[in-house]
C-alpha cells in the first residue's frame, strides 16, 4: 500500500427490508367488525318484511297459494254422459233421484264434479278443501263427487270422516274417470251452466286454488271468510 493513498471504506449495508401491503387503521377494522352484524340484521329484517308482505298479498288476493300446474283446458268440452247411483243421498235436493243420477239431470248451473277414491291419498288432503267451499259457495256451484273403482262401505266411512255433505255418486266401474280418460285420483272437471267442460284439474286442490277456479271459470267469488 502506498503511503497517501486513500482507500476508500466500505459500509456494510442491511439488506433492503420487504415491502410491507398498506397499513390497517384500527379504528377502520373496528368499523367493519359493526358493520358485519349490522347487515346481518338488516338482511334477516328485509327477508322478514318480504314474508309478512307475501302473508299479506295472500289475504288479498290468494295469488301465493293457487295451484296451476295441474289444469288444463280440455280440447272436447262435451261432458262425459253418465247414470250412477247415489252414494250418500243429498235429502235437500229434490230434484235428483234418491237412487241414480244422470250427467243431464245436473245442467242447468255450474259443476264441480270431483273423481275421488278412498284408497287416494292425497283425496284425504283435498276431501276437506272441497267440503269447506262447497258448504260456503251454497247454491252458486253444484258440486258432485264420483267415488270410483272403491268399495262402498270404505266410501261411506271415508264420508263420515271427513264429514262430506255434498252429493256423492257411486262409480264402481268408472264409467265417468273413463270417459274423461284419467290416469289417477283426484281429477275435477269443471261443467259451466251452458253444459261445457271449460277446464279439468289433475291432483288435490287447495281451498286458494278452488276458489281461483271458481272465480276464473265461473265468475263466482266468494267473500272473504
Amino acid at each position: 500500500m502506498h503511503p497517501g493513498l486513500a482507500i476508500p471504506s466500505i459500509e456494510c449495508m442491511d439488506p433492503a427490508p420487504p415491502t410491507e401491503g398498506p397499513r390497517r387503521d384500527p379504528a377502520a377494522l373496528r368499523r367493519l367488525r359493526w358493520l358485519v352484524p349490522l347487515a346481518a340484521v338488516l338482511l334477516i329484517f328485509v327477508v322478514i318484511a318480504g314474508v309478512e308482505a307475501m302473508h299479506e298479498s295472500d289475504k288479498l288476493s290468494g295469488s301465493t297459494e293457487v295451484q296451476t300446474a295441474g289444469f288444463h283446458k280440455p280440447t272436447n268440452t262435451q261432458p262425459v254422459a253418465f247414470s250412477l247411483p247415489v252414494l250418500q243421498a243429498d235429502t235437500s235436493d229434490p230434484s235428483l233421484d234418491a237412487h241414480s243420477v244422470t250427467m243431464s239431470s245436473l245442467r242447468g248451473e255450474p259443476l264441480v264434479l270431483n273423481m275421488w277414491s278412498s284408497s287416494c291419498s292425497i283425496c284425504k288432503e283435498e276431501t276437506p278443501a272441497m267440503e269447506a267451499v262447497a258448504r260456503r259457495v251454497g247454491h252458486a256451484v253444484r258440486f258432485v263427487g264420483v267415488d270410483t273403482l272403491d268399495q262402498k262401505s270404505t266410501a261411506l266411512t271415508f264420508l263420515r270422516r271427513y264429514h262430506v255433505t255434498y252429493l256423492q255418486l257411486f262409480d264402481e266401474s268408472e264409467q265417468v274417470g273413463a270417459g274423461y280418460r284419467i290416469v289417477g285420483f283426484p281429477v275435477t272437471v269443471f261443467i259451466s251452466a251452458q253444459d261445457k267442460v271449460v277446464g279439468e284439474y289433475e291432483g288435490a286442490l287447495s281451498v286458494k286454488t278452488l276458489e281461483h277456479y271458481l272465480g276464473t271459470l265461473f265468475g263466482v267469488r266468494l267473500s272473504s271468510r
